[in-house]
């Protein structure tokens, strides 16, 4: 991008009918502050929008299930939803809510221009309603099978398993998720926004939005390609902004037809709090790169519906980039509130930091395909990355200059090659770094931003200043500090933060300019402050005891039943090599013979009860019909078969004459 841009930054307005988990936290949010956070220091004219939204079913059927009001409700998870994005340390300029007065009224009057300018017309339609709750189900008020992929007990909305939009009365077998009675059809009269209108002009648009990521434009296209209908954008429903016009008592405005005005509505707010009414307007009105970040299942209300009500009003900008995550997995399933399999991002903020929990997930960012949370993999990544890599060159050289040199950054010497091999690290890294958060490659990024600090643990260890004198090393260490904690502040904020201040520089490093870090501005003479450890090394039974505590419905989740044992294909193997995990204390990496299946590689967790030589020539059993799984970037190809004796591993293992390869069969019955 250009000097001094103007660029506005959405984030998905997250429902606040339950707190927020960690596929949130990585689907729309962290991305959206690595971001923001970089084109702040770029010096761009940037503003960061967020708020929750507080409107429609969600909220309505939460209420009604608790007993109590939906501004209760609301009110309850948006200090829940503000305070995990505060302690994350997410950088918002304002974040709103969409049950504030200025919305209402903003809604309101974009629905009204909408209508003067044709494109929302009214028609009767047959709609679900509960002969026993006396009202009509919208939303999520209905529940039944997926009529595209025969997903049972889907919601009225959409289908988490195919992820198609939905209307309730397309449901198969439909019942109201209140009272479980069976809807009959009844007519009622709607509004419709005239969607189809805009099939060529979207079509066009999204054409020459060759820069979007291809998942958001892929689903844009496709979409288009099937043909767009027309949408109600009314609901039968007490709770939400009311229809602004005659005749429309008891309806209020489809909550994803509010919910993306609320973007405008918290602009126009955040001008209100600067005490500048009209600044707004420069964002929504004037050239502005409006840049929306969300999760894989808002990429049609943003790609297609969202800029189709944007033409229709005639008067705003249309988003320039969406940035689309896909989705992130929990132990290798698809994470659910409603289904109670998910990791609260809260509780692993409280539990971790809020830096080992933004690193990992930054790690792990599903940007092309989808990813997966698991605590091991998040325990051993935290440690030998965030830690023992990048932790561990903050923490070492900075102490070697307070211990051997007072705290004091000594003068340099002449360089020598290896010294200026360092230097031209330090001044490509800015726009090495940078060009990959402006293209929204995160993992690449924060793997630049880790190959450098490890380029810094080699440096010093190559020069060995404890041996023999060298003050060009720590001169030029405690400047790569400096270029670390200014690169690292996008994804680590409070890392970056404490650097700064252990450093002694004044003045915050959120003030300093991306391309200063590719200086040597730390000049000698300059005095340190008190050198601290940035983390502490997170220890696999607090893992355990977090595991425990917060994931209690996993075994229920992964119980096996009986007709599953069908599947399991055991056979006999036999480990010809076994060697150290290079990443993990813990594990082996072993090569198992399994005849004419060929030769695969385990990783296994027992080392701590098998010594490596006693476990070369052994027969052990193996479940061989795995998908092959990553664990600390090593494969592992199968799960050899153990039992637990007091937390100790014990190796199941044939009998000596049965052969390698041979199958294992479960439930024959003998005699």
């Amino acid at each position: 991008m250009s000097e001094k841009e103007r660029i506005l930054v959405t984030a998905a307005l997250p429902y606040a009918n339950g707190p927020l988990h960690v596929g949130h936290a990585i689907g729309a949010y962290i991305p959206a502050d690595v971001y923001a956070r970089y084109q702040r220091a770029k010096g761009n004219d940037i503003i960061f929008i967020c708020g929750t939204d507080e409107h429609g079913t969600p909220i309505a059927v939460t209420a009604e299930q608790e007993g109590i009001k939906p501004q209760e409700v609301v009110d309850k998870y948006y200090k829940l939803i503000a305070k995990a994005f505060s302690d994350l340390g997410m950088s918002f300029d304002n974040f709103s809510r969409t049950s504030i007065k200025l919305h209402h009224k903003n809604s309101q009057d974009f629905f009204v221009q909408i209508l003067k300018n044709g494109f929302i017309y009214k028609k009767t339609v047959e709609r679900p309603y509960c002969p026993k709750c006396k009202k009509f189900l919208p939303d999520r008020y209905v529940k039944g099978t997926c009529p595209h992929c025969g997903s049972a007990d889907e919601r009225g909305d959409q289908c988490e398993k195919c992820g198609k939009q939905l209307e309730p009365h397309e449901l198969k077998k439909p019942y109201c998720a209140i009272c479980k009675t069976k809807p009959e059809q009844k007519g009622t009269e709607h509004w419709f926004f005239k969607l189809s209108a805009f099939e060529e002009k979207l079509k066009e648009w999204v054409e020459k939005n060759d820069h979007w990521p291809a998942n958001a434009r892929n689903f844009a296209l496709g979409w288009i390609k099937e043909g767009l209908e027309d949408r109600a954008i009314t609901r039968d429903l007490a709770w939400g902004v009311k229809v602004p016009v005659e005749g429309a008592e008891g309806k209020v405005l489809y909550v994803w037809f509010d919910a993306p005005i609320g973007y405008i509505s918290a602009t126009i707010e955040w001008a209100q709090k600067i005490k500048k009414p009209d600044e707004w307007k420069k964002y929504w009105k004037e050239e502005c790169k409006i840049v929306h970040f969300l999760g894989k299942d808002n990429i049609p209300f943003h790609t297609i519906i969202w800029p189709a009500m944007l033409l229709a009003h005639g008067k705003y900008n249309l988003p320039w980039q969406i940035a689309s995550n896909e989705y992130l997995t929990l132990e290798g399933k698809k994470m659910s509130t409603s289904r109670k399999w998910v990791l609260w991002l809260q509780d692993c903020i409280d539990a971790f930091g809020p830096d080992a929990v933004r690193y990992y997930l930054l790690s792990i960012s599903p940007e092309t395909s989808d990813s997966d949370f698991s605590l091991s993999d998040f325990e051993g990544r935290v440690n030998s990355e965030l830690i023992g890599t990048f932790g561990n060159f903050i923490n070492r050289a900075l102490t070697f200059i307070q211990n051997k040199n007072n705290s004091i950054v000594p003068e340099h010497g002449e360089y020598d090659n290896e010294d200026r091999e360092l230097i031209k690290a330090i001044e490509n890294a800015p726009e090495e770094i940078g060009s990959l958060i402006e293209k929204n490659k995160l993992v690449a990024a924060l793997g630049k931003l880790l190959a450098l600090a490890q380029k810094g643990n080699q440096y010093f260890q190559s020069r060995e200043p404890w041996k023999k004198e060298n003050k060009t090393t720590l001169f030029l260490c405690t400047n790569l500090c400096r270029t670390l904690a200014i690169l690292a502040f996008p994804f680590l904020p409070h890392s970056s933060e404490k650097i700064w201040r252990i450093l002694n520089i004044p003045g915050s490093v959120a003030d300093q300019p991306w391309e200063s870090a590719g200086k040597l501005a730390i000049k000698p003479g300059h005095k340190i402050g008190k050198v601290e450890a940035l983390y502490k090394k997170i220890e696999h039974e607090q893992i355990k005891v977090f595991e425990q505590k917060f994931l209690t419905k996993r075994e229920e989740q992964k119980m096996i039943k009986p007709e599953d044992f069908k599947r399991i294909d055991l056979r006999v193997g036999e480990i010809t090599d076994v060697r150290d995990h290079p990443r993990a204390d813990k594990l082996y990496i072993l090569k198992v013979d399994l005849g004419e299946l060929g030769e695969r590689q385990l990783v296994a967790g027992i080392k701590r009860n098998y010594k490596r030589d006693a476990l070369v020539g052994k027969k052990i059993i193996m479940v061989v019909n795995l998908k092959p799984k990553e664990i600390y970037g090593e494969k592992s190809e199968g799960m050899l078969l153990a039992a637990d004796e007091n937390g100790k591993a014990i190796l199941l293992i044939p009998r000596s004459a049965v052969g390698i390869g041979s199958k294992i069969n479960l439930g024959v019955k003998v005699g």
